[in-house]
């Protein structure tokens, strides 16, 4: 991948901030570090709680090859905005800074999050480049994604 990567921002004159690499994780709401605790050593009774709590959400995090990270995209579980944080401070603070907070069916990343992705965080993170490093408005970049089904998918395409 780093020499079909390379091959295309020679090929294209592709400055090294705009090729992007993204990846997904499932991370847990409630940590469940398994059978490890703050205990000390040899304690008799050890509380343990919510060790079969299975709620998830998705990160979708990004970086260029100059060490930039790109704002996240969070994708949580459900089918209306009321599975989203509630209106708070905290929460406005995320959009201010271009994270994107959605949801879906599953909390994995679908078709729609991963359209939504591209619209909210990576065009405007190529606008960005674009202005800041005064190139055409043309300008191609590099994003690396994973060979997930929605990214494989033809309607992912169009």
């Amino acid at each position: 991948m780093a020499y079909k990567a390379a091959y295309l921002a020679k090929a294209y004159s592709i400055p090294p901030a705009l090729i992007v690499n993204n990846d997904q994780i499932g991370v847990h709401l409630v940590p469940n570090g398994g059978k490890k605790t703050w205990e000390p050593k040899g304690t008799k009774h050890v509380q343990m709680l919510s060790l079969e709590d299975k709620r998830q959400v998705t990160i979708v995090v990004s970086s260029n090859t100059v060490k930039d990270l790109l704002p996240p995209q969070i994708v949580f579980i459900g089918s209306t905005p009321r599975t989203l944080p509630p209106n708070s401070k905290r929460k406005t603070n995320c959009i201010n800074d271009g994270w994107d907070l959605t949801f879906c069916e599953n909390h994995w990343s679908s078709l729609e999050t991963t359209k939504q992705f591209v619209q909210k965080i990576l065009l405007p993170y190529l606008q960005s480049q674009i202005q800041l490093l005064g190139l055409k408005k043309e300008q191609k970049m590099v994003w690396i994604i994973d060979y997930w089904n929605v990214h494989i998918n033809e309607e992912f395409y169009n």
